[in-house]
């Protein structure tokens, strides 16, 4: 979808005769829509709900409309039974909008967070305080459909482990005089999940009621029951939202089908609709998230593309990506994870779109779906808020962090907690850096796993400025460290990022990896001026920092003895003939079985103890080919097993199985037959000197 623009014209609304057929968000979102605080996906909604009859008037409005714009109409006219609006698109893509936004709404309202409410009573019918008549499907969080900070009530829950306990029944987390158990039906706190209750929801307990008294105004801080909840946050944590200046897009997936898989990245790419005639350029302030399938969405990266560069018309549709989509596309402007309510700027800087800056942007959408629901339609992405007001700085994003880890399970004799680490070193921020930069916010990242991370400055090995220090770590609620004083980073200084996570439950280790099952470890750093950092990502492989291999002024050194980018490159000479001879030893007749025969024993115990697959830069290259391409990995899975070398779990894993999984089975059958061998020949030489 492309994305459009939400400041346009409106004309006159009467919607008065419409009373009876217009609930009172209904005529909320009419007001809203027209001061441009809202998209018209809510007033859609609303006339949906009212049961309008469309009428549809592609005749153009140039004087409102971007040509490109295909999402937001004017309303023209209220009648008794019609509504007349202008598109600049025809009836197919409308039905296929709506049918994303208002299925979507009610799978959200109706399951999305259908785990959870029902592990407390009356889950699914606690009453929606700011509008009466509905409900507050994600009980725990500050806005109704999640995605947010948990309010007192959720952290509550977390804190008794997600259970329904006497203690939390008692409680009156929303401090409104209310114990929980009274406010959700269940006075005598004897409730158990699964079953039913004779009374019903009375209230929120977590949302302080009555709304306007001054105990419950202090309370619910970030819960001040407006027409649009979000609304809040624009007002009470990103002011500049609201100014006169200030409109928003709208960046969304056009509606996409969710596979049944546990883990997916989705990507498209997305001219934005900016008005460049003027030669103007216009600053991101601040992204929010646009969640429709709320039981999968994972994470939201906006990703900006360089200005000129040329990008293949299909990627202009939702597909599947990896963790960058496109090499055009790998400046990070924008990120949400569960849990955030969005991103503010600093006030000295923003996002350069238009003219000079980004006109075209990646949106990448993580689908995890462990319980590989089927038959789910997304159209998630990012709301993103512009001003023709340009900051003083432009704004850029650094990723740091590590992409090995191999967290052991519990059968393995250790520590309870494991430790990674990742180093930006000195000599590739003196290369990386033109001059010094400023961190005004920074986010950690890990999964559920995680428990502690920190990303810390350093100079001549000596901690100079910590930027994060985050104890108790919880992947649904993250925290964003804002620096009114922005953390000046130079030259030379060295970022060290360090990760701990908790023992697994699960039977093997835990491995780096896209899915919530899986573990990362990365830190997002928003700095100004973003023309001082041209390379801003600087994560690392175990000890082989990316820098290394990125930056034209190191130039191609050797790591630990590994000429690297001769290895990874299938196409040069050297690559090709190692690569074909263990295809052509380990795999006779050109056929797809392999056969450990001696010869294929010997080029696999030959090629493993190439440097480039040992020490640090091993796994490296064990990654880039098993991603690199099916030959690649099948090399891999030939020498893995033929050679009876050992190598971590987490080199041998890949998103559909293990590398090397005939290996124990081959070594010990070839380990029993050498034995056998040597018995028997011990035996004939026995014979022979007894003879003598």
């Amino acid at each position: 979808m492309q994305a459009s623009r939400t400041r346009i014209g409106w004309t006159e609304v009467d919607y008065q005769h419409m009373a009876d057929r217009w609930t009172q968000q209904d005529r909320h979102n009419i007001r809203l829509a027209l001061i441009g605080r809202i998209d018209t996906t809510a007033m859609l909604e609303s006339a949906t709900r009212a049961g309008i009859e469309q009428e549809i008037d592609a005749t153009p409005r140039a004087d409102l409309y971007h040509k490109d714009s295909i999402k937001y109409v004017t309303l023209a006219r209220f009648g008794w039974k019609k509504v007349k609006v202008s598109y600049l698109t025809m009836k197919r893509y409308l039905r296929a909008s709506r049918a994303c936004v208002l299925i979507l709404t009610l799978l959200a309202t109706s399951s999305a967070y259908r785990s959870f409410q029902a592990l407390i009573p009356n889950g699914s019918k606690v009453p929606d305080p700011c509008r009466p008549g509905s409900t507050w499907p994600a009980v725990g969080h500050v806005t109704p459909e999640g995605g947010s900070h948990r309010n007192k009530f959720g952290k509550h829950f977390k804190a008794f482990g997600k259970t329904w306990t006497k203690a939390l029944c008692q409680m009156d987390s929303d401090e409104d005089g209310r114990s929980n158990g009274e406010e959700l039906g269940d006075r005598n706190c004897s409730w158990t999940p699964g079953t039913p209750l004779s009374a019903g929801a009375t209230s929120h307990p977590g949302i302080c009621e009555p709304l306007d008294s001054p105990k419950c105004k202090q309370v619910n801080i970030m819960i001040k029951c407006r027409d649009n909840p979000r609304e809040n946050w624009e007002l009470a944590m990103c002011e500049h939202i609201a100014k006169n200046s200030t409109f928003s897009l709208e960046v969304t997936l056009t509606p996409t089908p969710v596979p049944a898989e546990e883990t997916v990245y989705t990507c498209q790419i997305i001219d934005l609709d900016l008005d460049l005639n003027a030669g103007a350029d216009f600053h991101m302030v601040a992204t929010q998230p646009v969640i429709k399938a709320t039981e999968v969405v994972h994470h939201i990266l906006l990703f900006g593309c360089k200005p000129g560069a040329s990008v293949k018309q299909e990627l202009k549709s939702p597909h599947r990506c990896a963790m960058a989509p496109d090499p055009a596309c790998r400046d990070l402007i924008g990120a949400w994870t569960l849990g955030s309510p969005g991103e503010c700027a600093h006030p000295d800087m923003g996002f350069r779109m238009g003219v000079k800056g980004y006109r075209t942007v990646a949106l990448q959408v993580h689908w995890n779906n462990p319980r590989r629901l089927s038959g789910l339609t997304d159209c998630s992405g990012m709301k993103i808020h512009l001003t023709p007001d340009l900051r003083k700085y432009d704004a850029g994003m650094l990723v740091v962090g590590q992409r090995f880890m191999q967290i052991p399970n519990p059968d393995v004799q250790g520590p309870k907690q494991t430790e990674f680490s990742a180093v930006c070193p000195s000599h590739c921020t003196q290369q990386m850096f033109k001059t010094p930069i400023y961190i005004t916010s920074a986010v950690n990242h890990m999964h559920y796993l995680g428990r502690h991370q920190s990303i810390k400055l350093y100079r001549n090995n000596t901690v100079d400025r910590v930027i994060t220090d985050q104890d108790n770590w919880s992947y649904d609620d993250p925290l964003i460290y804002n620096f009114k004083q922005a953390i000046k980073v130079s030259p030379g200084h060295e970022i060290r990022t360090v990760c701990t996570y908790k023992q697994p439950s699960t039977s093997n280790p835990v491995c780096w990896g896209e899915a919530t099952s899986d573990e990362m470890c990365f830190g997002f750093l928003t700095y100004y001026p973003r023309q001082s950092l041209g390379h801003p990502w600087c994560v690392s492989m175990k000890k082989f920092p990316s820098c290394e291999r990125h930056l034209p002024a190191l130039g191609r050194r050797a790591f630990d003895g590994c000429h690297w980018w001769v290895f990874r490159n299938i196409s040069h000479p050297e690559t090709r003939q190692r690569i074909g001879s263990v295809l052509n030893l380990c795999f006779p007749d050109h056929t797809d079985k392999l056969v450990c025969s001696q010869k294929c024993r010997d080029i696999a115990q030959q090629i493993v103890s190439h440097p480039c697959l040992k020490g640090e830069t091993g796994s490296y290259m064990i990654d880039w080919y098993k991603k690199a391409d099916p030959i690649t990995r099948t090399f891999l899975d030939a020498i893995f097993t033929c050679s009876c070398s050992d190598f971590d779990y987490c080199d041998r894993k890949y998103n559909g199985g293990l590398l090397g999984s005939k290996r124990d089975e081959f070594c010990s059958s070839n380990a029993n037959f050498s034995f056998q061998e040597s018995l028997l020949w011990s035996l004939i030489f026995v014979t022979y000197l007894t003879r003598l």
